[in-house]
């Protein structure tokens, strides 16, 4: 909550400052960076939950170490990989965006980031040991460090370079406090000598992980066509003033989003222990039960935009960003549905069926951007709004169905399990 406290007032205090054209710079260098980044960088932390958990479960420790090895090097191959591509095509999209060369060396170092993002391995290191309270103090350090750059900002007045430069020194030091938090926790947990241990039979010991990884790491990208790309398409109809209205509606409806947060972040690891012991029932109700929680939070929220949004955008935000108050309603609609769902991708996830979910956001989220273009050009930037909605809705209502017949299907299967033994144990 501090955190996230210190980077809304940080958000805001960078919109005043910059007004709505040069944040709205800001905002597309910065989606265009991490549209890049989450592309080429494999989602290793997920494989590193559901297969490292996997080994710890049954007490494998090689196993353990092979995998933490195995995302380790996928987040070091893809990180330089990364920086390579992002530098090499910004030219192309800084033109198609109208950028000048100022802002195109401007998104060229900002990619330099990427680099620095080893992050994967030790975020599913420090989830699988349950050290949720290290990841709030990376958070509030960081924050802290930004807002103190950005309020120094705010008081001289300093241009778009300085913003950048502050961004990629705060990003920096996230990644390296992350990196290092992880694998001391690893060394305190007596897991030495990780990178003794041979890869030859990981994929044996770790069935379907290299298939795990690439799926998830598209369905990552796939969920990045709608968090980055459409701001990009905002900016490209819209120009860099409308992609920086977008942002503050975008981040003014992510405030419910603080419902389902911390809850998703403990909650992937619980749902992969349930389904790995057979505990269908008790999966299914902490599905409900945390999607309900969040949703009706989130609701509340919402409602209360309705009510003060309009005060709240000229107080903080100043006069100038006014014309995002309808955009931000219609988005936060949008987030309420998507937070009301918010168990059924970890929920996937843990099931093993991450292609069905790649498919859904896939299908999804083409649909979404069809439409967004179509609605921009059509209704101007209130399309992005109900653009959200359609995609949200979608993507909820056809992982809920998939996900009911799955667990209906285990269900039965395991008390016919569960039947035969208690009769075989009767005859005997």
């Amino acid at each position: 909550m501090i955190a996230w406290i210190l980077g809304l007032t940080t958000f805001v205090l960078m919109a005043r400052v910059l007004g709505p054209s040069q944040f709205g710079l800001f905002t597309l260098i910065i989606s265009y960076v991490t549209l890049v980044d989450g592309v080429v960088n494999f989602q290793s932390w997920q494989a590193m939950i559901k297969y490292g958990g996997d080994a710890l479960e049954n007490k494998n420790i090689n196993r353990f170490k092979g995998v933490v090895k195995f995302c380790t090097l996928i987040d070091v191959l893809t990180a330089i990989v990364g920086t390579i591509t992002a530098i090499l095509i910004v030219s192309i999209i800084g033109s198609w965006l109208s950028w000048n060369n100022d802002t195109v060396n401007m998104a060229t170092f900002y990619s330099l980031t990427i680099l620095f993002n080893l992050s994967g391995t030790p975020t599913g290191v420090l989830r699988l040991f349950n050290k949720f309270r290290l990841f709030a103090i990376i958070h509030i350090i960081t924050a802290t460090v930004k807002l103190t750059g950005i309020a120094i900002i705010f008081y001289l007045n300093i241009d778009l370079w300085t913003v950048i430069s502050l961004y990629i020194t705060t990003t920096i030091i996230g990644q390296i406090l992350l990196f290092s938090l992880g694998w001391r926790e690893l060394q305190i947990q007596g897991y030495t000598g990780v990178f003794k241990v041979p890869l030859k039979e990981i994929n044996s010991l770790n069935p379907g992980i290299f298939n795990f990884v690439l799926t998830t790491n598209l369905t990552g990208s796939v969920g990045l066509g709608r968090k980055e790309v459409d701001t990009l398409i905002i900016g490209g109809i819209a120009g860099a003033e409308g992609a920086g209205l977008y942002k503050v509606a975008k981040q003014l409806a992510s405030i419910p989003a603080m419902c389902s947060d911390s809850l998703y972040q403990s909650i992937y690891p619980e749902l992969s222990k349930l389904w790995a012991k057979k505990e269908i029932l008790a999966f299914k109700k902490l599905i409900i039960r945390s999607g309900l929680i969040a949703g009706a939070s989130a609701t509340f929220i919402w409602i209360g935009f309705i009510m003060f949004g309009s005060w709240a955008i000229q107080t903080f935000f100043g006069s100038s960003y006014v014309a995002a108050q309808s955009l931000t309603i219609m988005y936060m609609l949008a987030m309420v549905i998507a937070i009301f769902s918010f168990p059924l991708q970890p929920a996937m996830l843990s099931i093993g069926k991450p292609k069905i979910s790649f498919w859904i956001q896939l299908v999804a989220t083409i649909i979404y951007l069809i439409t967004l273009k179509w609605l921009l050009s059509a209704i101007g930037i209130i399309g992005a709004g109900i653009a959200a909605i359609i995609l949200y809705a979608l993507c909820s209502i056809s992982m809920a169905i998939v996900e009911i017949i799955i667990i209906e299907k285990m269900l039965k299967a395991v008390k016919k399990s569960s039947f035969s033994v208690d009769q075989n144990y009767s005859e005997a």
